[in-house]
């Protein structure tokens, strides 16, 4: 069910990877290229930091990476410098998560 959800953003163009993570750190689904421990582990340590409410997008040497907070869990999309990140932004609000 989730990653039939997050199958259209994952599929959006220069999107590589969408990680739902958990609280705890732990990857609760993968669509595109999985990322290292050492990657999920820097990820969660900036959301902690960030507001728990707003979307955060972080500048990084090969791209960008959307810090989405979702329920309990952390939207993590990781882009190309050549995505559009207002179809991006766009495409996680439009998300509908089951209730």
């Amino acid at each position: 069910m989730i990653d039939s959800l997050l199958r259209p953003l994952a599929d959006l163009p220069g999107v590589v990877s969408v990680h739902l993570i958990d609280p705890d750190g732990f990857v609760v689904q993968t669509n595109g290229q999985p990322a290292g421990t050492d990657e999920i582990e820097r990820w969660q340590s900036l959301v902690q930091t960030a507001d728990k409410e707003a979307m955060t997008t972080l500048v990084m040497e090969q791209g960008y990476l959307i810090l989405a907070p979702v329920s309990l869990r952390t939207l993590a999309v990781k882009c190309h410098r050549t995505t559009n990140l207002g179809a991006i932004r766009r495409a996680i609000k439009n998300l509908e998560w089951p209730a």
